[in-house]
């Protein structure tokens, strides 16, 4: 069986349409957080580690997906703004991400999205809140590529670390590597609510 889903794996990690794969991914993840978007380019940076996919590649695409679908978030907070954002239920974990975000923007601006862009959650949130409360585009745009780069950059980062760590055992090269960036994004989030807090 664990021979059968490696190779499955690593024919999806070899085909030419894996970076499209990514591009999708990351795009979907902008309005569905449960897309495992991290979770792909991590492993494609795991498999890039030995002879898979070309690392810079699966940054750039990555990264390009991840921008368009957050611009998608910032259209869709500028053109439905209020509406969008006064149908979320008080008191839900989604109005305390949008306040959170809307307060953030007005206080700290593009470097917010940059630390969104790590928050689980964090991402949409503050996408759909800069488009609602007028944030300069390009600005947005600015600082939007910054943290999706880095975003990406991170991921399959991590996931090459691991996969050349563990080059005999992918699957737990990227185990390890999706361990760390969720030790990361933990503490990412409690860096977030002790802000919130303030």
């Amino acid at each position: 069986m664990g021979d059968t889903a490696l190779e499955l794996v690593r024919g999806v990690m070899t085909s030419p349409w894996l970076y499209a794969v990514l591009v999708g991914l990351a795009v979907l993840d902008a309005f569905l957080p449960l897309v495992p978007s991290e979770t792909a380019v991590l492993l494609a940076g795991t498999f890039a580690a030995s002879h898979g996919p070309d690392l810079a590649l699966v940054v750039l695409a990555g990264a390009a997906g991840a921008i368009a679908g957050d611009h998608v978030a910032y259209a869709v907070g500028r053109a439905l703004g209020s509406r969008v954002l006064s149908r979320v239920p008080p008191g839900t974990r989604t109005a305390r991400a949008q306040a959170w975000a809307a307060d953030a923007t007005a206080r700290g601006g593009g470097p917010v999205l940059v630390g969104a862009r790590f928050v689980p959650g964090g991402r949409t949130a503050t996408t759909l809140t800069m488009g609602a409360t007028g944030f300069p585009l390009r600005r947005f745009s600015t600082y939007d590529t910054v943290a999706c780069l880095l975003w990406a950059g991170w991921c399959s980062g991590v996931g090459y670390a691991g996969g050349r760590v563990f080059a005999d055992h992918p699957f737990v090269g990227a185990a390890a590597g999706t361990t760390l960036a969720l030790l990361v994004g933990l503490v990412a989030t409690l860096a977030h609510r002790r802000s919130a807090a303030r």
